[in-house]
Order: C-alpha cells, then structure tokens, then sequence
C-alpha cells in the first residue's frame, strides 16, 4: 500500500510541476477526482493537499525562474501583436494592485499560473514565489474539496469521476469568461 501511495504521490508531483509548463495537463482535475477515491482517509487527504500545494509552488517556482531567464534573452516580444500587449499590460497591472486576488484567479485558469509567471517576470515589486506558495494551498485545498463534494454526493466511483472532470472544465470555463471581461468592456477596447 505504502509503495502504491508513494508512486502515485511522484506521479501527481511531476504531473503538477509539469502543468505550469504544458498548461493543457489535468492537474486540477486529477487531484479532484483522487480526492473522491480518496473520501474515507483523512491522512491521504491531507497528504494530497500538501503534496499538491507544494508541487504547485515548485512548478511555479521553476517556471518564473526559466521564464525570467528566457525573456531576458529575448531580442524581441515573441507576439508583436497590440492585443496581447494590452493583455499583458493589463495583467501586470492587476497584479500592482490586487497581487493576491490576481495569483489566485489565475491559479484556477486554464495557463493562468503560466501567463502571471510571465508577467510577473517585469513587474518587480510582486513577489512571485509567496503569492504562488498562497495560490498553490487555495488551489490545492479547493481542487480537493471539490472531490470530496463530489464523492460525498455521487460516492466514490466512476460517476463521480465523470462529474469531477465536468465541474473543474466548467469552473475554468466560467473564470476565464469573467477574468476576460465582459462583452461590452471587450467592444470598448
């Protein structure tokens, strides 16, 4: 048992590291779903959310350290285009003023920790790895509330899988159509 929850702990590590890097890995969705399988253990509970924040705050960490140095050496931007200046631009504002508020939204969206590493790269007064380590217990300790939700409705099983991956795709869904703005702010830009 002990060998199963140790692989399956490397495993979800590395699947979360490597999340900030290939925004398209279902981390989120992974830690809910084995936070249903889960629902009888506390320990294993307990385990998942630290484990999970801390390889946030790892991936986090590793990703603005390569995004610092790489947009160091960049010659130049690598999207000339006014559209994502601007989103940039807005982003690196929104985390001078609301620098937690921001770092937890963008911990929920689809490549949100990626594109605030990136912004956060030239906005020296944010501090990246205490705002990331905050976001990765949110997330985590959410992503596994949201599972045993789930489980505790559903019971544990494929059913609540299903509604796991169901409910994180609609949350990232919804959060990334208001952290765009709505569509008349759009039309006035």
């Amino acid at each position: 048992m002990s060998l199963t929850v140790a692989i399956v702990a490397v495993l979800l590590a590395a699947l979360v590291i490597a999340d900030f890097f290939v925004p398209m890995l279902p981390s989120a969705t992974t830690i809910a779903t084995l936070a249903g399988f889960l629902i009888g253990s506390p320990v294993l509970l307990v385990i998942l959310v630290v484990g999970s924040a801390c390889a946030s705050w790892a991936g986090d960490v590793l990703g603005y350290r390569a995004l610092r140095h790489a947009r160091g050496r960049m010659k130049r931007p690598i999207l000339a285009s006014a559209k994502v200046t601007r989103l940039e631009i807005r982003l690196r504002e929104s985390l001078r003023r609301h620098p937690r508020w921001t770092t937890v939204v963008a911990r929920f969206l689809p490549a949100g920790r990626t594109a605030l590493a990136w912004a956060a790269v030239v906005t020296p007064d944010y501090r990246h790895a205490r705002m990331s380590l905050m976001a990765g217990i949110a997330w985590a300790a959410y992503m596994t509330g949201v599972g045993l939700l789930i489980a505790a409705v559903f019971g544990p099983g494929l059913l609540s899988a299903a509604t796991t991956i169901t409910s994180v795709v609609a949350l990232s869904v919804v959060l990334g159509w208001w952290f765009r703005g709505s569509p008349v702010e759009a039309a006035e830009r």
